[in-house]
């Protein structure tokens, strides 16, 4: 298995070193291809050295199976078989990988008709579609003249007219 393809399948962005290399950036470290079917996961934390923490990280991942490469003050790298999960989980978690979101299509959708007419009211397009409240569960229409549509005495509507999202502007009252 390849970084990138290692990258792809737990969602994590790639990027380039300074070496030209890829590697799975991380918030205390980074996720490497150290070669012959194994990763090196370098944790290195900013700021002030914390030996203590480098210690505790060190021996927990050491006990789940990690091969010691290099071990400093404060940081230091351990290598892992890409092939094991638990490794994995463990090694995203000590750098601090973060994972990229997958959308639904219906989620997608929405943040893109959102997105455009916020587009279109910035070049004064006032756009023919009636406004949606996103309240807790789902979509309610939303009408500026009478409220929310199929709801008779919104003040009696739990939590009130003025909670949830507004999309495409209003407050809500």
């Amino acid at each position: 298995m390849t970084i990138r393809e290692f990258a792809e399948q737990y969602r994590c962005r790639l990027k380039r070193d300074g070496c030209g290399e890829q590697i799975i950036p991380g918030k205390v470290g980074q996720i490497y291809d150290y070669g012959s079917g194994r990763f090196g996961a370098l944790f290195m934390p900013s700021g002030k050295p914390r030996p203590n923490l480098w210690g505790r990280v060190r021996r927990k991942l050491m006990a789940a199976g990690f091969q010691l490469l290099q071990n400093g003050d404060a940081e230091g790298c351990l290598l892992f078989d890409p092939s094991d999960q638990r490794k994995i989980q463990l090694a995203l978690k000590l750098v601090g990988a973060r994972r990229k979101r997958v959308l639904t299509p219906e989620r997608r959708a929405a943040q893109i008709e959102v997105l455009e007419r916020s587009r279109n009211a910035r070049k004064g397009i006032i756009s023919p579609q009636p406004l949606y409240r996103r309240p807790l569960y789902g979509l309610e229409p939303f009408d500026p003249a009478n409220g929310y549509l199929g709801m008779e005495n919104p003040e009696a509507h739990k939590g009130g007219p003025s909670r949830g999202f507004l999309v495409g502007g209003g407050n809500g009252n």
